[in-house]
């Protein structure tokens, strides 16, 4: 028998909440970019000059140092979630728009495999539009949704249909980030409209061939 004073009505929200924030750490951009970066790596020509140099310069400066924004999360003195939570966000905004460009640089002086040095572009191009979104016209596009989008987009710009399951990871990330209370719809949906379009027009620009993997 339920007491009359329990409410059993919050523990749904609160553990679809849960399992919205596992998801959002899990798809963060930092994982999927090394992801992506390391499936690349593996599917390229052992024999392409640079190849193990690039995967390492364009892993550091692609997925390592944007990776350490995590570290704001340990609350130390302060345990105010909320704020925990915006420190975390503007620290990895700040560390991607210089990591990222860096990277580029770094990868185009080594003379790296080019698909890592379009990768560090389209990184850039991307926090770029997600700081004219969020902070000159104030419309919260959503970063985790860019961060899955542009994975996605890129794996279907070259593998076309067999790269199709993984477009289930962008409802999913839509499914996490409504969970958590981070986004609304379409602020979900015009984060990932934005990076899969910036990421197709970077590999096109770049001279990649649709279906035809880095070549």
């Amino acid at each position: 028998m339920v007491s009359p004073h329990t409410n059993p009505k919050p523990t749904k929200p609160l553990s679809l909440r849960v399992i919205g924030e596992v998801l959002s750490q899990l798809l963060n951009v930092p994982m999927l970019s090394g992801a992506l970066v390391t499936f690349i790596f593996f599917k390229l020509p052992t024999d392409l000059p640079n190849r193990v140099g690039g995967f390492g310069w364009a892993l550091l400066f692609i997925c390592l140092i944007p990776l350490c924004s995590l570290l704001f999360y340990i609350p130390g003195k302060d345990k105010n979630w909320p704020r925990i939570i915006k420190r975390q966000r503007t620290a990895s905004f700040v560390l991607m728009i210089i990591s990222y460009p860096i990277g580029f640089i770094v990868l185009r002086l080594i003379d790296a495999p080019r698909i890592f040095e379009a990768l560090a572009v389209n990184y850039t191009l991307i926090t770029l539009g997600l700081i004219v979104f969020n902070l000159i016209l104030r419309y919260k596009a959503s970063g985790h949704a860019a961060g899955v989008a542009g994975p996605v987009a890129a794996m279907l710009y070259f593998f076309g249909l067999i790269a199709t399951p993984l477009a289930s990871l962008i409802p999913l990330t839509i499914f996490a980030r409504i969970a958590t209370k981070g986004h609304n719809f379409w602020e979900l949906v015009t984060g990932s409209v934005m990076s899969m379009s910036i990421t197709v027009l970077t590999l096109f620009l770049y001279g990649f061939n649709p279906l035809s993997p880095f070549q």
